[in-house]
Order: structure tokens, then C-alpha cells, then sequence
């Protein structure tokens, strides 16, 4: 099944493709070329392919996407489906207020005309992002992903496409269902597994609507009553897999020296979050576009 969608232009999708090359908690999780992204996604239960291209310049954006699956697609299914891809590559997003404050500040601007057409790569579920933030604590990213991979391979989906094998990241209900000791198994760690298990239980019964339209106030006090979520991982789930920026609480080191290369001074870990909050809800986005440019090519 082949369907079209318009994002809100400029839209580069080779800059996304680039981007998820170099992230690491999704590294490897789908084939990302020069031009095209494929990956899987469960829906309903079900698994779901995808191959995304883009026609058209960044300015005139036409996005062409390919489903696959074992059975043929319902037109619900198939609106899910594409609903994901949307949201995970944030075609809908319109980058106008971001790139008209960045344009104001001059340590930035170059980075907006160098990346032009970046949009936010998300997480492909507020859940997955929930649970890479609860496994990511106070550990390597080696490990990190070793655990989210046996959780995937323990209840996830897989569907094969053009002879490669396509993985799902497991839905809340098939997490919780695992129980605390089997999750414990694929997730060890002290209070890691039961953190997974919390929020998998959490999960499975919240509507997806609140995560996305309900204040923000309201959706971060939902995520920091599961057990293990602390304010990096609501944070990191508002935008990472939501799209809301809800300050920095955790910079990093390679955040913090990326900031004083651009802005040629020292800076502390303090005055790079001021700075992401000075540009409220785009503050994301700046932190994004400076991220990037510790490993994005230039053209």
C-alpha cells in the first residue's frame, strides 16, 4: 500500500535520516540510506512496515510512504500506521517561530540556515521513550541497549521486508504482562526491571489524547507518579516522544560544549538550560539543532 503525505515544509527528510544514523538509543532499529527510512512499528498489536521518501525540495515537501505488513491493512490500521510516521519524523511541526527566534540570535542562526528543514525525530511512542529513560540511569549506552534490545526480542513483533528483518518495540500491555521477574531477567539492574514494570502498567491505561492535548502541568505529574520517572525522564518523554519542551533538566557535557563553541564563551551546565528556557517552547528545538551539530555533515 502506497500513500502520500504533505509535511509542513521546509522539510529535509535526508536530515532526518542523518539524525537517526547518530542517535543512539535508536541506532540500528530501522535502515536509514542517504534517501529512504524503513522501520516497523506495532500497531494494535500488529506489526507494521514502513518505507518513507521524499519527492520534491525541502521547500515543496511530498512525502511517498510504503506499509507493509503479514495480512492487508484495514483503513484504520492504515491511518494508525501513517499517524506514526508523522508523528515520528514531526511533519506536522511548523518550524516558522523557531527559525524567526533563532534568526535573532546570531551564535544560532547559522545552524538554522546549515540544518534547514531538520525536523523533531521523535521517539515512535511516548511508551518507548518512557521505558529508554528508566533503562538508561545510570548506565553505559552499551548496556542500555542491550537491555532495551532483549525486552524488544522478548515481546515484540517482527515482520520481514525485502529480506530484512524488522523489529516492533513492544506495546505497554505486553510489557506488563511479562510480570516483575521476567522483566527483571531482561532488565537487571537493582530497581531498573520494576521501573520498566511500572511504567508499562501506567501505560496500558492512560489515553494516548491526554499524553498528547491535556496541560502540560498535568501530563508531567502523571509521569512522575510512576515509580522511577523523575524529572530527565518526564522531560525527556514530553519531547523526545511528544513533542513538549518542558525545560532542561539534565545537559550534558557534549550539550554544554557544543553551547560554548557556538557562543564562544564558557558556560555551565545552568547557563545552557537558561538559555533553552529564554526561547520557551522552542527551547527543545534549540537544543536539538546545537546537538545536531556535533555530528550532522554540514551539507
Amino acid at each position: 500500500m502506497s500513500l502520500a503525505v504533505q509535511p509542513v515544509p521546509p522539510f529535509d527528510l535526508s536530515r532526518s535520516l542523518a539524525f537517526l544514523r547518530g542517535f543512539g538509543p535508536m541506532r540500528d532499529e530501522q535502515s536509514a540510506t542517504a534517501t529512504t527510512l524503513t522501520k516497523a512499528v506495532s500497531c494494535a498489536g500488529h506489526p507494521v512496515a514502513f518505507r518513507v521518501r521524499q519527492t520534491g525540495d525541502r521547500e515543496h515537501p511530498t512525502l511517498d510512504v510504503d506499509l507493509f505488513a503479514e495480512r492487508p491493512l484495514s483503513q484504520a490500521r492504515s491511518a494508525d500506521a501513517l499517524a506514526r510516521v508523522r508523528s515520528l519524523l514531526s511533519a506536522d511541526e511548523d518550524l516558522a517561530p523557531f527559525y524567526e527566534r533563532a534568526a535573532a540570535d546570531p551564535a544560532i542562526a547559522p545552524l538554522v540556515a546549515r540544518y534547514r528543514g531538520l525536523h523533531h525525530v521523535r521517539f515512535p511512542s511516548a511508551f518507548e521513550a518512557a521505558v529508554w529513560g528508566v533503562i538508561n540511569q545510570r548506565i553505559g549506552m552499551t548496556a542500555a541497549r542491550r537491555m532495551k534490545d532483549a525486552l524488544v526480542r522478548r515481546a515484540g513483533g517482527r515482520l520481514e521486508v525485502d529480506g530484512a528483518e524488522y523489529w516492533t518495540f513492544p506495546e505497554p500491555d505486553a510489557v506488563a504482562s511479562l510480570g516483575p521477574e521476567e522483566i527483571a531477567r531482561l532488565v537487571p539492574g537493582g530497581r531498573r526491571g520494576a521501573a520498566v514494570h511500572a511504567v508499562a502498567r501506567a501505560f496500558a491505561t492512560v489515553d494516548g489524547s491526554f499524553l498528547r492535548e491535556a496541560p502540560i502541568d498535568d501530563v508531567r505529574q502523571w509521569l512522575r507518579a510512576i515509580h522511577g520517572v523523575g524529572p530527565f525522564t518526564s522531560g525527556f518523554v514530553l519531547y523526545r516522544a511528544l513533542g513538549r519542551f518542558d525545560g532542561a533538566a539534565v545537559v550534558s557535557d557534549r550539550l554544554v560544549q557544543a553551547a560554548q563553541e557556538r557562543y564562544g564563551r564558557p558556560m555551565s551546565q545552568r547557563d545552557v538550560a537558561r538559555i533553552a528556557e529564554d526561547y520557551g517552547s522552542w527551547g527543545g528545538h534549540w537544543m536539538l539543532y546545537l546537538w545536531a551539530s556535533t555530528f550532522l555533515p554540514e551539507a
